[in-house]
């Protein structure tokens, strides 16, 4: 799952610099991105801890 997601990560950043020539544009929302996927999924994950 990481390796697929870093993957991916690579692929947005590398469209959005040959598309938009603005690779900063792309990184930026790869970072801010797995931020959000990883806070979101840690909460899930505390909430079953809680709750389950």
């Amino acid at each position: 799952m990481a390796t697929y997601s870093l993957l991916l990560g690579i692929l947005v950043i590398i469209i959005s610099w040959k598309l938009f020539n603005d690779w900063a544009s792309g990184l930026a929302g790869f970072i801010y991105g797995g931020i959000l996927f990883w806070s979101i999924k840690l909460f899930v994950q505390l909430i079953n801890t809680l709750f389950g």
